[in-house]
């Protein structure tokens, strides 16, 4: 199968323009039909244009130039010069190549962030830089060049070049996705072949991994890191296993987000998730739909809440039920100008390279902020994110295609159109007995404890009247099985009725009650149904659930469970006002 982007660059030249390449620049490629390669991109470029009639030269800062002929063997003219060491008289001598029209030239220039930076790119604008970014931009305007037959192609690794050159009518910006279902089952296809001839430096998959599933396993996965599997299987021995492809495929995205994205592959779902009734049974209800891309379904969530109580973790379960790998976007903030926006862009582009996917913005007040609000004098640069974020939720081309999940201990700091943005806001409230019933033995299983000689009702009794969150039990539980262990002078000793008390009363709730409860009021007030409240199911109040009692007493909720609005907005004000106090007396 044809790389799109060899169809987009012959495209480009067909309109006289040139030619900026982008993303997966650093992978290998492979075109099986034209028996071109697999090599990486130079080399592939080198080997598919030349049979079209066109020779290659080659210029890096670091090396100078070269042709890239297929007999390895140059023309006396560019040996001449590549023995020059002066970059401008290198591009005036590229620039009369590329004036002939009797020749048919691409002049391939690798690392063009570097010869021409954008100003977002963190270093200092060199006078030398400016000037390439200007004789570029004059050679991609020139009317003699784009009426001969020669053309340039700009290779980008880490980030685009100047604006200058992407924002030019001369240049075209072009990404090099990653391979498709089909390209990755061909070099596989191509890989067998090389280690059932024999070839010593391939290896094999285990048994059960056939190359059908392991095309479909390494979705999102450059060719070079497929490459890399079976090199490795073969210098260790060792098959190709499914657990080392999700590392792989980790860490290749992992580099190509540069650091701005997580990949993971969770394989617990919602049989790990303690309590949730409720959520858990919306989720389920929605995931065939979701699966089948249907118009009506919501495309983006809001988990928000006190910290601690599992929003994450459902997340990641989540993600187990659908079947889709879970995308973790990190803070693309960067002090440098536009360099924010800059992240922000190549991580969209990373993230529309896989066929489906759940995006999670874990703790999203602080990756994308509120309008106005961002750090102190941040030249608008929050406000071009959010508009940015805000145009991408609404893509109509990414439905049945990406999930976007926020998470948030703050959801007092969310921007007004990025909770509009989000259509269904889930609360998450503290676990109650019900739900502290289900997580403590999950919790025991993970950390391969047992406790003994105690009833359920004792261990609610050790652990309920503390008003802890999940994570405070695990803590709890975890220093119990210490206790246990220093008793008993052993690791993994079974947990009795005095570690847990002793461990729960030595446990120290670090949380500010006051903070605490004003998180969880307004965690209330933007919930987006009342089916969605913790207690509560389609059907109204849920058989069996627990409402907080100061939520009753205060008249929060009612008897069936639904919110009091008024009375809800007047309870916050009032809590709102005691927080302040609190602040301005410490």
């Amino acid at each position: 199968m044809k790389p799109r982007f060899l169809e987009e660059i012959e495209e480009t030249f067909a309109v006289r323009k040139h030619v900026i390449l982008t993303l997966n620049t650093e992978d290998r490629f492979h075109f099986p039909e034209n028996q071109v390669g697999p090599a990486n991109l130079n080399y592939f470029l080198a080997q598919y244009f030349s049979r079209q009639g066109y020779r290659i030269v080659q210029y890096a800062p670091s090396m100078g130039v070269r042709e890239l002929s297929p007999d390895g063997e140059g023309t006396p003219a560019m040996q001449e010069l590549s023995s020059q060491n002066d970059p401008i008289e290198i591009f005036n001598r590229l620039n009369r190549l590329l004036r002939n029209p009797q020749e048919r030239w691409i002049v391939l220039i690798l690392h063009g962030e570097r010869i021409a930076p954008s100003q977002g790119s963190g270093g200092a604008h060199r006078q030398d830089s400016i000037a390439f970014g200007e004789i570029l931009h004059t050679l991609g305007m020139d009317d003699a060049i784009a009426s001969s037959p020669s053309r340039i192609v700009l290779v980008t690794y880490s980030a685009l070049p100047e604006d200058l050159l992407v924002r030019s009518r001369g240049y075209r910006t072009i990404d090099v996705d990653l391979p498709n279902m089909e390209e990755r089952r061909a070099f596989i296809d191509f890989l067998e072949r090389l280690a059932g001839e024999g070839e010593k430096d391939f290896g094999k998959r285990e048994p059960g991994l056939d190359p059908e599933g392991l095309s479909r396993l390494t979705a999102g996965m450059p060719l070079s890191s497929i490459e890399e599997l079976y090199r490795t299987a073969a210098h260790f021995g060792n098959p190709i296993r499914k657990e080392q492809v999700r590392v792989s495929k980790a860490r290749a995205i992992r580099n190509l987000a540069h650091d701005l994205l997580e990949v993971s592959e969770p394989q617990e779902g919602f049989e790990g998730v303690a309590g949730l009734k409720t959520i858990k049974a919306y989720f389920l209800n929605l995931i065939p739909q979701i699966r089948a891309g249907r118009a009506g379904v919501p495309q983006a969530f809001l988990l928000q809440g006190v910290p601690g109580v599992g929003k994450s973790h459902l997340v990641k379960a989540l993600s187990k039920e659908v079947g889709w790998p879970l995308l973790e976007m990190r803070n693309v903030r960067n002090p440098y100008v536009g360099q924010s926006e800059m992240n922000l862009e190549y991580v969209i582009k990373v993230i529309e390279q896989y066929p489906q996917s759940i995006l999670f913005f874990d703790e999203i007040d602080q990756i994308l902020g509120q309008r106005g609000t961002g750090v102190s004098g941040d030249s608008g640069t929050s406000e071009r994110l959010l508009a940015r974020i805000f145009s991408w939720l609404g893509s109509l081309h990414l439905r049945g295609r990406v999930i976007f999940i926020g998470a948030t201990n703050r959801p007092d700091l969310l921007d007004a159109a990025l909770l509009d943005r989000f259509g269904v806001s889930i609360p998450f409230l503290k676990p109650g007995k019900e739900e502290i019933q289900e997580l403590v033995p999950i919790l025991l299983k993970r950390f391969n404890r047992q406790i003994i000689g105690l009833d359920e009702k004792t261990i609610l009794a050790a652990i309920q009247q503390l008003s802890l969150t999940g994570r405070d039990i695990q803590e709890i539980l975890i220093a119990a099985g210490l206790r246990a262990d220093r008793e008993a002078q052993k690791m993994g000793a079974q947990i009795q009725g005095h570690h847990l008390s002793l461990a729960a009363r030595d446990h120290i709730c670090r949380e500010d009650l006051v903070d605490m409860e004003f998180m969880t009021l307004v965690s209330l007030s933007l919930c987006s149904s009342q089916s969605l409240l913790p207690w509560n199911d389609y059907d109204g109040l849920r058989q069996g659930s627990e409402i907080p009692k100061n939520l009753i007493e205060s008249g929060i909720v009612d008897e069936k469970g639904r919110l009091n609005l008024s009375n809800l907005h007047r309870e916050i004000s009032l809590v709102r006002r005691n927080r302040y106090s609190q602040r301005a007396m410490r």
